[in-house]
């Protein structure tokens, strides 16, 4: 049966998603245009091409029929007098998120972003994997993140939750503490590996996966997607909450390059872009619409414009790094492209759809009172229930790529204060003059509403008009909000705002309000460590080695783990000890007589953040199963015999006597000087004996103490000397 996730994977990269639905043209509408034009009016008003044919292009400039009219001229000002419905799009948290699900739509991903994706597969495997040091057969989760589904230049910088993390040349994680480094240096120091795939022709599935999981082959169709392979090996209990503080395998949040296949027909050449006019028309002609490369390649110029920024550096006027979803409409797209470079979309006479970014040039159209059936005008309001200031919300690199806010437009310090968004910008600067024309526009000095005669055929295309009205008394130039063809007539509809060339180009240096402070404020995050840790062996256990480990009272908030080992007792890892709450001791039991026991303590909050453990210098103690001693031996003497000593003793009549210790000094009394020669085992009370061969020429001193089951001595007893001549 094959893995759910690779249901997913495989749908992704089908063609199910890749054209959003669209509204078509207005059939009855289109029909009742064209006999209309059949009169004569065309001929006589220069219509020709799609116009005459009902300039259905223009009905999915906005996705049909808008209030009985036809929009074929559309700006980001549109937004900004709430003319149409601003983008609704995903937020930098919502895009960087790893999510699974049985259908998700796919995303295109231009410029450089930071995002996550649905997983492709998710699953545990116990097989072994190669690591730089050798293999690693620990169980491992492995999954996979989908980036984008189609090709792109590839990963910029690898995010495991909120870790920057470098790899080598195989993927492998060579960044702590996901390379947990616990001398000596080994394998399963290596908990996690990324292997990046950016969807060229001849891609196939991941080889770890194939060689790990029967369900995956080769005939898995990879192809065309950007994606990641990741696997996370289980650590051990003590290291697991440091590699994983989220407690589960890390979400995979790259910065990514993305589409390497926009088109410059400056260069005639494909390749990775975030120009703004490059990146508009790639995604239009995603959506099956034709632009002029021409025109194009001038927008495309424009965005390439270097502008001065507050910091007195220099960058290119507009770039669009944003990741789309196929779920999206043209309209929703197109309103985020308009915010992203404050675009202005129209109807060409040709069919294909014409844009401009933002960038202010001179009418070469004049409309006077002769050519409007009607006109109003608004001045600029003022009041308290008008907006005060103005942000836009953007994607701050500087900030892992999470959303920031700009400094404020402020038209009035009293008024309300109004925040858009716009998550395809990544630059200060940009953010600031797309707010700034925002501004202007929400609040222009006049705002025009009007009924256009057939000189609106010649609007279309136009983004700056200016207009002298003598009846209105106005002579002002305005930029088109938007221009709309009005059903069953040969009129338009215009809404316009009042605008000055420096709305376009503002002083930087002079008037970008500085980046929103985010001040480091020093926080104590250290926790506490216990002041010390004892122990002492427990008695009178009837036989059973116990422990006990003792240490300071500690706050309430925190609670203690305590590990132990001992690798005669073979234990070779540590173990932990969760204590329960209000303890501060111990006990270890079922130890292994006469082993020793390593031990040391640590905090913990309950956000699992941890102290240092104490002692440094971990605590040894030997495990004692009888601590009580045996009586002093009855009798002990000695004798040579040769060149060897010969020792007798009468062990004490006590049930606990398992053994008898002996020391040695040569040429010396004192117990200071001996040494441990032997160790002769026996029963209580039963007269025993034991021969040191060949000690040498010279005064050998002996003592001997009583030892019970557990090693415990008992009383000492000698110095017998012996010379040996």
């Amino acid at each position: 049966m094959r893995l759910r996730s690779l249901a997913l994977a495989a749908l992704l990269s089908t063609t199910c998603f890749s054209t959003p639905a669209e509204a078509g043209p207005v059939i009855p509408f289109i029909q009742g245009v064209w006999v209309g034009l059949t009169t004569g009016a065309a001929a006589g008003a220069g219509i020709s091409g799609a116009f005459a044919v009902g300039m259905n292009a223009g009905a999915w400039l906005v996705g049909g029929s808008f209030l009985s009219r036809v929009v074929v001229s559309i700006g980001m000002s549109a937004l900004a007098q709430s003319l149409a419905p601003k983008p609704q799009m995903p937020s930098p948290p919502e895009i960087m998120a790893n999510y699974a699900q049985d259908v998700s739509w796919q995303d295109r991903v231009y410029g450089r972003v930071r995002k996550g994706g649905p997983y492709a597969l998710a699953a545990y495997s116990s097989a072994s994997m190669t690591t730089p040091l050798g293999a690693d057969n620990r169980r491992k989760r492995h999954y996979g993140v989908i980036i984008a589904a189609h090709s792109t230049l590839g990963p910029v910088q690898h995010y495991l939750d909120k870790w920057p993390v470098e790899t080598d040349a195989n993927g492998w994680v060579l960044t702590d503490p996901v390379l947990w480094r616990n001398p000596p240096a080994k394998s399963t120091d290596y908990h996690g590996s990324i292997r990046a795939y950016t969807g060229h022709s001849g891609q196939g599935a991941d080889p770890v996966w194939r060689a790990t999981f029967p369900e995956v082959s080769e005939s898995d169709d990879f192809s065309g997607l950007s994606y990641a392979a990741l696997s996370a090996a289980r650590p051990s209990m003590e290291e697991f909450q440091n590699i994983y503080p989220g407690g589960r395998e890390w979400a995979y949040a790259p910065v990514w390059d993305g589409c390497d296949t926009v088109y410059d027909p400056r260069t005639d050449s494909r390749s990775w872009s975030n120009n703004a006019a490059l990146v508009i028309a790639d995604v239009a002609t995603w959506f099956g619409k034709e632009v002029d490369w021409d025109e194009v390649a001038a927008e495309a110029d424009i965005s390439d414009q270097l502008v001065t920024n507050r910091d007195g550096g220099t960058q290119r006027r507009w770039t669009i790094n944003t990741v789309l979803r196929s779920d999206m409409t043209w309209e929703q797209v197109r309103a985020h492209l308009m915010m992203c470079c404050d675009a202005w979309f129209y109807e060409r006479p040709d069919g294909k759809l014409g844009f401009k970014v933002g960038a202010y040039s001179a009418p070469t159209l004049t409309l006077t009172d002769e050519d409007f059936l009607s006109l109003s005008i608004r001045h600029k309001a003022t009041g308290p229930d008008e907006v005060g200031s103005y942000a836009l919300r953007y994607v701050e690199p500087a900030r892992d790529w999470s959303g920031e806010v700009s400094g404020a437009i402020i038209l009035n310090p009293l008024g309300d204060r109004s925040e858009e968004e716009c998550n395809g910008v990544d630059s200060h600067n940009q953010a600031w003059r797309i707010i700034w024309r925002w501004a202007k526009a929400a609040q222009p000095e006049w705002q025009l509403s009007g009924t256009l005669k057939v000189i609106g055929y010649d609007c279309i295309g136009e983004r700056f008009l200016r207009i002298r009205h003598a009846e209105a008394g106005i002579d002002c130039v305005v930029e088109v909000a938007m221009l709309s063809r009005n059903a069953g007539s040969h009129t338009f509809s215009i809404e316009a705002a009042s605008v000055d060339p420096g709305d376009f180009d503002p002083d930087a240096l002079a008037l970008e309000p500085p980046r929103t402070l985010r001040a480091t404020i020093s926080e104590d995050r250290i926790v506490t460590a216990p002041g010390s840790l004892s122990g002492s062996v427990i008695e009178g256990t009837g036989g059973v080695a116990m422990i006990e480990y003792v240490w300071p009272a500690q706050p309430e908030d925190l609670r203690q783990q305590l590990r132990f080992r001992s690798p005669g007792a073979g234990i070779a890892d540590w173990q932990m000890i969760d204590v329960g709450a209000g303890q501060s001791t111990q006990v270890l039991s079922a130890l292994v007589d006469g082993q020793d026991y390593e031990a040391q303590i640590r905090n913990r909050t309950g956000g699992n953040r941890v102290s240092a453990w104490v002692p440094e210098a971990p605590l040894v103690l030997r495990a004692v199963a009888n601590s009580v001693p045996p009586a002093a031996m009855q009798h002990f003497t000695g004798a040579a015999a040769g060149s060897s000593v010969g020792l007798a003793f009468i062990p004490p009549n006590d049930p606990v006597y398992a053994a008898a210790r002996i020391w040695r000094a040569t040429n010396s009394t004192s117990f200071d000087d001996a040494v441990h020669v032997g160790t002769e085992y026996g029963a209580p009370n039963l007269a025993d004996e034991w021969s040191d061969p060949a000690p040498g020429v010279g005064d050998h001193s002996y003592w001997i103490e009583p030892l019970n089951g557990s090693g415990i001595a008992g009383s000492r007893s000698g110095p017998v000397t012996i010379t040996i001549i």
